[in-house]
């Protein structure tokens, strides 16, 4: 669904038939965590940090580590309509995010 980011050998995302989040070791294809703490949804990654935002509207922030998936920070989206579909981007500091008609900005740096 969301895709999935490459950090320092390791790729994190979501969205395969279990519904999980994973961290997977590029060498070797093997899975160094999964956790359904989040819905699966998209991802970003920007200073260290996972962004997800997942199909149920909730927008969460971990630290990229391969060795767990720790939530630091959770939301839900309350604005707009429609599905949590829209992939979230970041510019100077600004994640923006659009649900339905409503485009909201947090300011994460």
């Amino acid at each position: 669904m969301g895709g999935a980011v490459f950090v320092d050998g390791y790729i994190y995302g979501s969205g395969d038939k279990g519904r999980s989040w994973k961290c997977i070791d590029w060498k070797t294809g093997a899975n160094t965590w999964e956790s359904t703490d989040a819905a699966k949804g998209a991802t970003i990654f920007a200073d260290g940090l996972i962004f997800g935002y997942s199909d149920k509207g909730e927008l969460f922030i971990a630290k990229a580590n391969p060795e767990k998936f720790e939530i630091s920070s959770l939301t839900k989206v309350t604005l707009g309509s429609e599905q949590h579909w829209a992939h979230p981007m970041i510019q100077d500091g600004v994640l923006y995010l659009r649900h339905g008609k409503s485009l909201i900005a947090y300011k994460v740096k």
